[in-house]
């Protein structure tokens, strides 16, 4: 049985002034086994990652996956988790090579899992 990944986006922020809108627009993936994360599309100020965290209850907990993206437009990012995702999951953009501490991410959305 497919099981359906919806996202809603939780947060639009920006990196400073002088840069771009960072933003998820939305959020989907329905593979059999669940362990990609497909996001369309993104705007990134400048290069950098979007890593995949464990969110259950609330609480972010680790690392699942994590895929580069560019900057300006990003069509599609394809992230490959580690394991099949059983709980809600958090995404984080990050600009730059750091994408370990969700507290300097650009912008953040979180995905159920149904």
């Amino acid at each position: 049985m497919k099981k359906l990944v919806i996202a809603t986006v939780l947060a639009i922020a920006t990196a400073g002034a002088a840069q771009a809108q960072d933003m998820f627009a939305f959020m989907a993936q329905s593979q059999d086994t669940n362990d990609i994360i497909v996001i369309n599309p993104l705007n990134a100020s400048e290069d950098g990652f979007v890593a995949i965290y464990d969110h259950h209850a609330g609480q972010v907990g680790e690392l699942l996956g994590v895929a580069r993206i560019t900057k300006g437009a990003n069509a599609q990012t394809r992230v490959q988790l580690g394991t099949t995702v059983r709980n809600d999951v958090i995404a984080y953009l990050f600009a730059g090579d750091e994408f370990t501490d969700p507290a300097k991410a650009l912008d953040s959305v979180e995905i159920e899992v149904e």
